[in-house]
């Protein structure tokens, strides 16, 4: 068997081994600091800027411009800021952040770091598409179903009036009230236990308060104070002396007042039946 020469296996390790280092290299080699962050479009994202020099502000608005920018939030930390900064792409393309922010007085923002980002319409594809899957989607029902169901409650409804308000006996009207007893009808049973003999104390009490009531609407003094009332009557050609009589008979035990003379104050009374209390 023949041998190969040394330099031969050499030159075979040595391009095994360089062809790893390759290998490695590519694999394991950081990324460069332009590196971008792909994005959708039309969906606002976030930055976080922390920055020490002058205070950040959004670049003007400009018409049609590739990426809108805001400052949502500013934190003061000692001896630098930190800018909670929003963007939202509006087409495709690489475009870094610091291109649209400056400095509140107009001046540079030096040291400001970069922050690239892409612009991908394929993430805004995929994103409408999302979108349309969560979106409600309406049921619609043929049929006339929602009219047929209003007709059916409306029916509903007024077999319910009808089973609760039809063929029900209307209640009876109340009962008229009796006329109040005329002054003639309350007198004629006084008038006989006077004649009896028979007028007990709480007889001659109600006799008393119903002959001054008639007395005081006669002169319209039902609403006057009694003794101004009794002061009229007995001053009165018609009543003056019948209330005499009817006092000295009720309150005085010899009264020489007969009990006929009363009754003949009362029996005027007990023969009209239009006088009302």
């Amino acid at each position: 068997m023949e041998n190969k020469p040394f330099s031969q296996h050499l030159n075979s390790r040595a391009l095994i081994a360089l062809c790893i280092c390759v290998l490695l290299v590519i694999c394991f080699w950081p990324r460069s600091a332009t590196d971008s962050l792909n994005v959708p479009l039309g969906v606002e994202q976030a930055a976080i800027v922390t920055y020490s020099g002058p205070l950040v502000a959004v670049m003007p608005y400009k018409w049609g411009v590739a990426v809108n920018v805001r400052i949502a939030k500013v934190t003061e930390q000692p001896g630098t800021r930190i800018y909670d900064v929003r963007y939202l792409v509006n087409r495709p393309g690489t475009f870094d952040l610091k291109d649209y922010l400056t400095a509140e007085d107009g001046g540079k923002l030096d040291g400001l770091p970069s922050f690239k980002f892409h612009g991908d319409p394929k993430l805004s594809k995929h994103l409408d598409a999302r979108i349309q899957e969560t979106e409600a989607i309406g049921v619609s029902v043929g049929g006339y179903y929602y009219l047929t169901l209003a007709a059916l409650g409306v029916l509903w409804i007024v077999w319910l009036l009808l089973l609760i308000f039809y063929g029900r006996a209307k209640p009876a009207p109340p009962a008229a009230a009796p006329p109040e007893p005329t002054l003639a009808e309350l007198l004629r049973p006084l008038l006989a236990q006077l004649e009896a003999g028979t007028l007990d104390a709480a007889a001659k009490a109600k006799l008393e308060m119903l002959l001054l009531h008639q007395w005081r609407e006669e002169l319209a003094l039902t609403a006057a104070p009694m003794d101004t009332a009794l002061d009229a009557i007995a001053g009165s050609e018609k009543n003056g002396q019948s209330l005499r009589q009817l006092q000295h008979w009720l309150h005085h035990p010899a009264s020489p007042v007969r009990r006929e003379e009363i009754a003949a104050v009362i029996r005027p009374y007990t023969d009209s039946a239009e006088v009302r209390l």
